[in-house]
């Protein structure tokens, strides 16, 4: 047996002043507002003390205002003419106590006995109690507390000084001032022997004996011991660890830095070399270039002098040749001047031969003429019909003149053709007219379209289409920053209001929120003049809440900054209905539209576009996107007859309607007539004169004129050619002198710059020389081909430069203890490449061993302070489960209770790694399960630094690694039918709920009275329920009482009157109370309350009963 109680000592407390002897199962029944409730209160005092007990908590649910002040001075419930509570005992001493007895010994000595309880001493109704907490080895009697000399109508009680000195003198007792002393030395092994801190939790909970909503957070809390490992040590290692890996961290990016300022640097250098080569070979080539040119024109000179010498023998020739020539004309004309039919045939037929040739060229421009004529007439039927269709109308004299263009004569024709570019221009003008709006429209949508597709490429980068530099500027330089409008949303209830909070949050929804705003403080500061608001955290009051229905309260945020602004925003501005309301609050938005922002009242426009938050921002992207389509479908619409338009244009410009020349020549065709009748009569007068022996001498005649005018030229060329040389020598001496120069300035250049190229040998040169050569033609592409070479290499080296100087500047910034050491304007790179080897080749590697030191001793504490810990507690929550599961096994109106537990897949990588410890050598770290570790290691490291938060200590609190219920199995059927509690507790009856319940406060109070030891047994093991089994069936209550005999706990109940019949057979002790109230018979009040206990004697009762 357990140590069970044996005595309720109750003076003074309420209206008893009984000593109650009770055993085993007790019932305490009585009618209702008999004190049943009282003894329970007094039972829950002496066991809780007055700061954990809730009195009388089944009786009125959440309490029906009884207090330790009410029990002591009987409070009557009512109030006097003073307005204030009335007490039967203006001031008085209380004595509550409870008297457990141990098993009785095998040898047949006397049991060990304790008294627990507390003296307590009201000087009046208003007075603060003195309460004399104590504990009795023994039975405690009245004369232990009462005076020798009891006084009139009213007990007399040792004073508290008598009574202190008593307990600890004569009854070899013990006292305490402090309740929580108290308290604690109950709970000892060495007494009563429970968990203090269940019992605190538990008992209250069988007092009220009400159901149970949530049996999984009944079990964590009231069936499991809480069991979060001390993580002190471990936090510190954690803290190591990341300070090494911290300083590793930072050592890896220092190398890292280093390498690439290395890296540049050689680039730079590299690329410097190659600039000053092609410079070089730029100017190698030059001079070549120049070279050349100088020996081209010696080599130009020396044949200009051989070619004189050949012209002034071939002019001598010439001259001798021409006199031969003469001679033989002169003799030929002197015979044919003899004769002048002769002189007028060869004259005309001179003539002839002139006509002629005009003749041809006139019938040439002819054809020439009707083609022109005929592709005009046809381009202008096409364009002045492509007019028509587009709905202009050419004039009468278009038609005219174009009828006119197909005239058989040529002139006239074409004169209609010249005036017809007056047409072109009218009708172009017209149609200029007609597409210049379509052009306007068409520039409008394209603006549009520009503006729309760069608000939708603004929206996909940074989610916002107003311009935000300073926000662009700090994520340029890679600092953490946001939009207050992309990391806020409206809450879903509070959609109607979303048109209302764009206009409100206007300019705010740019407010920048920066991770550090020190720096983005200065980033705005060399910024100059911004729209963008700044927002600084430190300024915020963090702890501000804001008014219940405020305006913040629309929104929510996923950052706590962005919360703390909203709240410094609009915390205290009410959201109300209508503007009829405002005036009830400071400062408050109507869903009209009315703000009172004292001292204005100011009437908001909706905003009808959306862009707070990802909402917003889709909403937004879905709205621009309409709207690009729209202009896009518009601008196809325009497009087509803009082109048709333009083409028509076009054609009048292709087919030269506009140009009112004929061709070339055709302007001589009206000569063709004339010409035409003189050759007739050329024809004929040729006729006339010419006989065989005058047609020959007019052809001799006509080859000696044709010879001797021949020679006559050729002399004329060579005197020319002789003439040229001192003019052409002249001038070639004179661009040899400034040839020589600027080959000599060249070559000074191309030795300059060849000092400049070191560790090249010339035969390389040379051979970039010929390459250059014979890749180009000409010494310009060669030149430019190394000049851009040049170029891009200077500008490669440049880049490398300022590459490298931005490194080191980088270096220097996030690595300040470098300063001293490096000077980012130094040239030479020596002393970062000697930084650089020495990480490499010692500082690294000595740094890796510290964090790998530092992390396997926290992984070693974290093995043994945090997941052993957490495994013997799993472990624990194991043998706790199958021990109540064991206790638990009974019927209970055919059903059977059983705790049951599920792994939460939330935590399955922590239990993982609290199942398999940190053994690198198991399969758990193979590729596929690396991840998962990782990941529950930080999980832990991040619980391990927030032990505070709530939110991070379930990592951490082993009994959140399963789901847990108690499943309702009927008898006789398998698991699989068997029924979660969990989810059927708020569907069930109240009697289908008070077995459950019942089950689970015997599961608690196993919890509460189970320390552990082998022998648990002799320890406390007292439950106590009031107004249980009130909806319990007989067969019901037979199982749950038989359940708590396995237990092996004392149960005392209280229940009403009517419910005896039922219970009678299952107690041990009955005790009924009793009430006797004494009323003023002139006012009614109470003047006198006295309880009282009577014991039942069950057996015949029973028997009555039947």
């Amino acid at each position: 047996m357990r140590v069970h109680l044996s005595r309720i000592i109750a003076i003074n407390w309420y209206g008893y002043r009984d000593f109650i002897d009770v055993s085993g199962l007790t019932l305490i029944t009585g009618a209702n507002g008999s004190g049943k409730s009282a003894l329970l209160d007094l039972l829950q005092f002496v066991m809780l003390g007055e700061s954990l007990s809730r009195f009388n908590k089944a009786a009125a649910g959440a309490g029906s205002g009884r207090t330790l002040r009410g029990y002591c001075l009987c409070d009557t419930n009512t109030v006097g003419k003073d307005g204030q509570e009335r007490y039967l005992r203006p001031s008085g001493v209380t004595v509550a106590a409870l008297e457990f007895v141990w098993p009785a010994a095998s040898d047949g000595a006397e049991p060990r006995r304790e008294t627990w309880g507390a003296r307590i001493e009201y000087e009046g109704p208003s007075a603060k109690p003195r309460t004399l907490w104590f504990c009795v080895p023994g039975r405690l009697q009245q004369d232990d507390f009462l005076s020798a000399q009891p006084l009139a109508n009213a007990l007399g009680f040792l004073a508290e000084d008598e009574f202190r000195v008593h307990v600890r003198r004569d009854l070899d007792g013990e006292v305490w001032d402090r309740q929580a002393t108290y308290l604690d030395e109950m709970g000892s092994r060495s007494h009563l022997g429970f968990d203090r801190i269940q019992m605190n939790k538990t008992l209250p909970n069988s007092m009220a004996f009400q159901p149970v909503e949530s049996f999984e957070k009944f079990i964590r809390e009231y069936l499991l011991e809480p069991g979060l490992p001390d993580v002190k040590a471990v936090r510190a290692s954690v803290d190591a660890h990341r300070r090494a890996k911290a300083r590793l961290d930072s050592m890896h990016d220092q190398h890292q830095r280093l390498v690439r300022i290395c890296e540049h640097h050689t680039t730079y250098l590299a690329a410097r070399l190659e600039a000053v080569l092609f410079e070089h070979l730029r100017d190698a080539l030059t001079h070549e270039e120049k070279r050349e040119e100088l020996e081209a024109r010696r080599a130009k000179l020396e044949r200009l002098h051989q070619q004189k010498a050949t012209d002034r023998a071939a002019y001598e020739e010439a001259v001798a040749e021409r006199n031969e020539r003469e001679r033989e004309l002169n003799d030929v004309r002197l015979i044919a001047g003899g004769d002048s039919q002769i002189a007028e045939l060869a004259k005309s037929r001179a003539r002839r031969d002139e006509v002629g040739r005009e003749l041809d060229a006139l019938k040439e421009a002819a054809k020439t003429a009707q083609q022109f004529l005929y592709d005009r007439s046809h381009n202008w039927k096409k364009w002045l019909r492509q007019a028509g269709d587009l709905g202009l109308k050419a004039p009468e004299q278009a038609f005219e003149w174009l009828e006119q263009m197909q005239d058989v004569e040529e002139a006239p024709a074409l004169d209609a053709a010249s005036r017809m570019a007056q047409i072109h221009q009218l009708l172009k003008t017209q149609g200029n007219d007609q597409l210049r709006p379509i052009e306007e429209k068409i520039g409008d949508l394209k603006a549009k379209e520009l503006r729309l597709q760069r608000d939708l490429d603004e929206l996909v980068r940074k989610g916002s289409i107003l311009a935000s530099p300073l926000l662009d500027a700090l994520h340029s330089h890679e600092q953490k920053a946001v939009a207050l409008g992309r990391v806020i949303e409206v809450r879903p209830e509070a959609e109607s209001w979303w048109p209302l909070l764009e206009t409100l949050l206007g300019p705010n929804r740019q407010a920048v929120l920066a991770e550090d705003f020190a720096a983005a403080w200065e980033q705005a500061q060399r910024l100059g003049h911004i729209d963008e608001r700044l927002v600084n955290p430190g300024e915020l009051i963090a702890t501000k809440k804001a008014c219940d229905n405020s305006i913040a309260e629309l929104f929510e945020a996923s950052l706590s900054t962005a919360t703390a602004y909203l709240r410094h925003l609009y915390g205290n501005m009410i959201a109300v209905e209508n503007a009829s309301q405002l005036d009830e609050y400071p400062c408050a938005l109507s869903k009209d539209g009315w703000l009172k922002d004292p001292p204005h009242r100011l009437h908001l426009t909706p905003s009808k576009e959306f862009t707070i938050g990802e909402k917003g921002r889709r909403r937004l992207q879905g709205l621009r996107e309409a709207e690009l389509e729209t202009v896009r479908k518009e601008l196809a619409q325009l497009k087509q007859p803009r082109s048709i338009w333009k083409q028509w244009i076009l054609n009048g410009e292709l087919w030269y309607l506009n140009q009112p020349d004929p061709p070339f020549d055709t302007f001589r065709l009206r000569n063709l007539p004339h010409l035409t009748k003189e050759a007739r009569d050329l024809d004929k007068t040729i006729s006339l004169l010419a006989t065989p022996e005058r047609e020959a001498t007019v052809a001799k005649l006509q080859i000696l004129e044709k010879t001797f005018q021949g020679v006559i030229e050729r002399i004329g060329g060579l005197v020319g050619a002789i003439s040229k040389f001192d003019q052409q020598q002249r001038e070639l001496l004179e661009g040899i002198e400034s040839a020589a120069k600027n080959e000599q300035a060249s070559l000074r250049e191309r030795q300059g710059s060849r000092e400049q190229v070191r560790n090249i040998r010339e035969a390389e040169i040379e051979e970039k020389i010929e390459s250059a050569r014979q890749q180009f033609p000409k010494w310009s592409q060669r030149v430019e081909a190394a000049t851009a070479a040049a170029y891009a290499r200077r500008h490669d080296s440049e880049k490398a430069f300022d590459r490298r100087n931005t490194e080191r500047a980088a270096l220097t910034e996030t690595h300040r203890e470098t300063a001293e050491f490096f000077d980012s304007a130094d040239d030479e790179n020596t002393r970062y490449e000697t930084r650089c080897r020495s990480l490499e080749e010692h500082e690294l590697e000595r740094y890796r061993i510290e964090a790998e030191d530092a992390q396997r001793q926290w992984e070693d504490r974290l093995q043994h302070q945090v997941l052993d810990v957490l495994k013997d507690k799993l472990d624990e929550a194991e043998r706790t489960k199958k021990e109540l599961n064991r206790a638990m096994d009974h019927e209970i109106g055919g059903i059977r209770y059983q705790l049951s537990m599920r792994a939460d897949r939330t935590h399955s990588a922590i239990w993982t790694l609290v199942d398999k410890g940190l053994n690198p050598a198991m399969e758990l770290f193979a590729a596929g399960g690396k991840d998962d570790i990782e990941r529950a290691k930080q999980a832990l490291m991040v619980a391990i630094e927030n032990t505070e938060d709530p939110r991070y200590q379930k990592a951490l609190d082993y009994r959140y690694y399963h789901h847990w219920d108690i499943r309702a199995t009927p008898i006789g059927r398998g698991e699989g039918s068997s029924i979660s509690l969990n989810k059927s507790a708020k569907k069930q009856s109240g009697g289908e709920n008070q077995a459950p319940f019942f089950v689970a406060m015997l599961a608690a109070f196993q919890r509460v009275y189970n320390l552990g030891k082998k022998d648990q047994r002799q320890n406390l093991g007292l439950v106590i329920m009031d107004e249980a089994f009130s909806k319990l069936s007989g067969d019901r209550i037979d199982a749950c009482l038989a359940l708590a005999r396995n237990f092996g706990l004392q149960l005392v109940m209280a229940f009403p009157e009517d419910r005896l019949p039922t219970m009678i057979h299952y107690a041990e002790t009955v005790v009924q109370a009793k009430v006797d109230r004494i009323y003023d018979d002139q006012n009614g009040n109470v003047t006198g309350i006295r309880n009282w206990c009577t014991k039942i004697d069950r057996i015949q009762l029973i028997e009555a009963l039947s």
